[in-house]
């Protein structure tokens, strides 16, 4: 798996929740944030991610990254002869069943139109209306999960929002679940990306391809601390051993 930093680690701890998941984690730290650049560049950047992920002998590639998985799934498939999983599709395909769907995320996902392209793919009549929440990411990376900071910026983006599914469309705010529901109420269903990819795998019958001894190895392009730090919170608890790798 690989993102451009440790938002993807929340896609991990659903994986590792549901499958027990051994997985090799790729952060391309140094080079975020994906959304800002090209789409040529979020092209090469992956292609490097995924040819470094390879080299494991890895069963299957996710690309834990919204602007990634919008650009580079469908070269990934071509470049590699491996199941190539993005966090776009699933959660589109979950959305589709709704009448009315809200979309939140960062600038350069919601820019890119992806997920309503996704979700008219599966269904003509679902409506869908999308959200731009920049703050979000930095707010949960000052790990202020459950401040009263937090709860104003939510308002100020949610508080009109009117739907019965919010896809939260990037990695980083599924750690925002507490403060989103609180706002949106429980009559709202939140999908997140981790979520929906375990649910798509196990409808279509590919567990097998996820299931294993929980091991969990990290690689980061910049600081090692840093990352583990931050990773703490998307997983929950401590961990170490991250190694840091310079992709050329």
């Amino acid at each position: 798996m690989f993102d451009s930093g440790v938002g993807g680690l929340s896609v991990v701890k659903q994986l590792l929740g549901a499958f027990n998941s051994d997985i090799v984690y790729l952060g391309d730290t140094a080079r975020l944030p994906y959304g800002t650049k090209s789409k040529d560049t979020v092209l090469k950047y992956s292609l490097q991610n995924a040819e470094f992920l390879s080299k494991f002998g890895v069963d299957a590639i996710v690309v834990a990254c919204n602007t990634a998985s919008s650009v580079a799934i469908d070269a990934l498939r071509e470049r590699f002869n491996l199941p190539v999983f993005g966090v776009i599709e699933p959660a589109a395909r979950l959305a589709a069943g709704f009448k009315k769907v809200c979309v939140i995320g960062t600038t350069s996902t919601i820019q890119s139109n992806a997920y309503p392209k996704k979700i008219a793919k599966y269904s003509a009549s679902c409506g869908v209306v999308q959200r731009p929440c920049p703050l979000f990411v930095p707010l949960v990376e000052e790990g202020w999960l459950d401040d009263e900071i937090t709860y104003a910026v939510a308002r100020r983006y949610l508080g009109d929002l009117n739907c019965e599914a919010l896809i939260l469309g990037c990695t980083h705010y599924p750690l925002l679940r507490g403060v989103i529901r609180d706002i949106m109420g429980d009559g709202v269903r939140l999908i997140d990306s981790g979520e929906a990819l375990v649910e798509e795998l196990k409808v279509r019958g590919l567990e097998g391809l996820f299931k294993g001894s929980g091991r969990l190895i990290c690689y980061t392009t910049d600081s090692e601390e840093k990352f583990a730090r931050l990773g703490s919170m998307f997983l929950g608890k401590q961990f170490n051993g991250v190694k840091l790798v310079d992709l050329g």
